[in-house]
């Protein structure tokens, strides 16, 4: 699932967030058709794994792009998920700004299923400490209470509160219902000596950690499991 900001998009009538001499080598030449050319870059990392996605959500990077530049960056992603070498039973939906997805799991040959409803959103406002962060994937989770899996963008890290057990009443018995809630984790990287500051160091944003956490479902033992991510450099 994608949760938005695919690209930074940032053109040079940004007057905040446009720093020319941070331009990755790919985008030199190319300032004056950042959407496409970005795309392209886009497409070349994900097209191993469009057929894998389960749909795209819209990230406010996306929205101020079409907004202020009237390029409908989605719609172009959309096209590249949706290409020719992907099969009709892959299509890959345009989520809006969130979704619902419920992933049903069926064991071959029996009658056993588990379903599992996973709540997604890009996400808004800002945080720049860990526990703010993580009030904001909280308080989102309480939107869908439902919801197995609630999954947050937007804030660039991977905070994952602990959710209070929900209960239910299922087939007139008191059930537990588990939950999980995280960020979807950060790929913009800031505080590189010898490179001059972009928006978030002038700013003052503290540094993410790169990557994303991973979930990984057991159905039949009704197991979830959160691993986060973090990459580490030796001193």
């Amino acid at each position: 699932m994608g949760l938005g900001d695919y690209c930074d998009l940032i053109t040079p009538s940004d007057f905040k967030r446009w720093d020319g001499r941070i331009l990755a080598d790919w985008m030199r030449g190319n300032e004056d058709n950042i959407g496409p050319t970005q795309l392209e870059k886009l497409n070349e990392i994900l097209s191993p794994i469009w057929d894998k996605c389960i749909g795209l959500i819209e990230g406010n990077h996306e929205t101020a792009i079409q907004q202020y530049h009237h390029y409908n960056m989605m719609k172009e992603i959309l096209k590249k998920a949706n290409g020719k070498n992907n099969p009709p039973w892959d299509k890959v939906p345009y989520g809006g700004v969130q979704c619902i997805i419920r992933l049903n799991f069926k064991r071959r040959g029996s009658n056993e299923s588990h379903d599992y409803k996973i709540h997604a959103r890009h996400g808004e406002g800002s945080a720049r400490t860990s526990g703010a962060r993580a009030l904001a994937v909280l308080r989102l989770s309480q939107t869908f209470i439902d919801a197995n899996i609630t999954l947050m963008g937007h804030l660039h890290g991977q905070e994952s509160p602990d959710i209070p057990q929900r209960l239910i009443l299922r087939n007139g018995r008191v059930k537990a219902l588990g939950a999980l809630a995280t960020m979807t984790g950060a790929w913009l990287r800031a505080y590189m000596q010898g490179v001059p500051p972009c928006y978030l160091e002038r700013w003052g944003t503290p540094p993410s950690v790169l990557g994303c956490p991973r979930i990984v479902l057991i159905p039949d033992q009704q197991i979830m499991i959160l691993e986060k991510a973090r990459r580490t450099v030796a001193l």
